[in-house]
């Protein structure tokens, strides 16, 4: 076979690879539905099940108010802040706007557990940001 011809065929294979990839990944993302199974075990306990801000901590830590996290979009023209939600549940860039941190800081512990659970590796970072974004793509979902 000619050098052409193989590049040709080499250049189409690729082509039809990827466009697979490409349809795979948007089913993927049709398909996905949020779990609330992050929100309770990590937010649940101050925020409450359903994310009202009532959870069972708030007896504990008297004073403390998480506030309504269904109220998000509402607070913010109707729009979710993605971005300053991520922020604010990772923790570890500072946001002013939170006011004083009694919220843990998610990105560490997640990292943490990260490192416990699989070593040192380059993955680490982007499991721990995997949750927090779980944890932001439910959020979104409870808005009222």
């Amino acid at each position: 076979m000619s050098k052409l011809l193989v590049r040709i065929i080499s250049a189409a294979v690729v082509f039809l690879f990827s466009q697979t990839v490409i349809v795979t990944a948007q089913e993927a993302a049709r398909s996905f539905e949020p779990v609330a199974a992050e929100f309770e075990n990590s937010c649940a306990s101050c925020h409450g099940e359903d994310g009202k801000g009532a959870g069972f901590l708030t007896r504990v830590f008297r004073g403390v108010d998480p506030g309504d996290l269904t109220q998000l979009a509402a607070n913010n023209d109707g729009q979710f802040p993605s971005d300053k939600v991520f922020q604010v549940i990772d923790g570890r860039a500072e946001v002013a706007a939170h006011g004083d941190r009694k919220m843990p800081v998610w990105g560490d512990r997640y990292w943490e557990r990260s490192m416990t659970e699989y070593g040192p590796d380059e993955l680490n970072r982007q499991r721990a940001r995997s949750r927090v974004l779980e944890l932001v793509y439910y959020l979104q979902s409870i808005q009222e």
